[in-house]
């Protein structure tokens, strides 16, 4: 067992300016409370002003990265740590980068043979001629945000242009992406290895925020209701995108399983949640590893990083 000490100075990253900000303060901060509380020497870091502000206090020795969506999943931060030479949790800059655009996580899926809904890229240019080769029902997604921000359907006959322009309007590019019905699972992944399946069944139209973030509006089946066979294929699904994507430490890889049972990968988290709803902790949990045992864990991956390095 560490002496908790032996850390050194940890600082956990949360906040930031994203539209998750009230997610990640939630997510860190129950971060925070469970090193706190098993001795580790640890301060809270928001960074909604900003990196370089971070670090007029004493010097860290780790850092547990708590931010979701823009600054924290995109490669940003990641790309300052290294920069400053302090080991951090989780996937490197550009594997970071890689997951949180979706246009790119899909490519590369594509390329190695990972199932994936097919989709096409909408600019304030292009959209026009893209859509019409579309026939619904579809999804429109933000191609770099989290937390299902931004996501509508276009399920019937209905026109997308007035849905598609105000999008656009918010985001630079979109994704379009072919409705995959059927099951929606979610896979965590843990160092090297898969956690077990959850099954997710929003009492929404689909898992949208207030599914992800209110209690009582998605119940979550731990481990999954399913076959052996499907449960290590999602598993070895899930353990394949996270190593093509080059990812570390831990990720969550989402699902939707089709009526054929054909298993599509619908995006890869580099930073999943931390909150009391989240779903790797619950994953964690059920293989037998708890929530303060989770973010030891972490930061002895990073730690052991660091000193091969060295």
């Amino acid at each position: 067992m560490d002496d908790p000490k032996s850390f050194g100075k940890v600082g956990v990253f949360l906040g930031g300016r994203s539209r998750e900000r009230r997610i990640s303060l939630r997510s860190g901060r129950a971060v925070y409370q469970a090193l706190k509380a098993a001795g580790v020497d640890v301060v809270r870091i928001d960074t909604a002003n900003g990196f370089r502000r971070c670090f007029t206090r004493r010097p860290l020795d780790l850092a547990f990265i708590a931010l979701h969506g823009a600054g924290g999943e995109d490669g940003v931060i990641q790309k300052f740590f290294a920069r400053k030479k302090i080991p951090y949790v989780g996937s490197d800059s550009r594997a970071s980068a890689l997951a949180f655009n979706k246009g790119s996580a899909k490519r590369l899926f594509r390329r190695s043979k990972i199932l994936t809904a097919p989709c096409d890229i909408l600019t304030r240019q292009n959209w026009k001629r893209v859509i019409g080769k579309w026939t619904p029902p579809y999804v429109i997604k933000p191609l770099q945000e989290g937390s299902s921000f931004g996501i509508f359907f276009i399920e019937g006959r209905e026109s997308p242009a007035k849905r598609i322009v105000a999008a656009l309007k918010q985001y630079p590019r979109l994704l379009i992406e072919k409705k995959i019905e059927g099951r929606e699972f979610t896979v965590g992944i843990l160092g090297n290895r898969a956690l077990p399946v959850i099954e997710l069944r929003p009492k929404r139209r689909f898992y949208d925020f207030k599914a992800k973030y209110t209690k009582g509006f998605t119940d979550y089946l731990v481990p999954a209701p399913i076959s052996r066979a499907l449960a290590h294929r999602l598993q070895a699904v899930a353990l394949r995108a996270h190593r093509r994507l080059g990812m570390r430490d831990l990720s969550r890889v989402d699902f939707k399983v089709d009526p054929a049972g054909r298993p599509y990968v619908l995006e890869i988290n580099s930073i999943p949640g931390f909150t009391e709803m989240s779903l790797l902790p619950k994953a964690a949990r059920q293989a037998g590893v708890g929530f303060t045992e989770l973010c030891l864990t972490l930061l002895r991956m990073a730690r052991q990083r660091a000193n091969k390095k060295n």
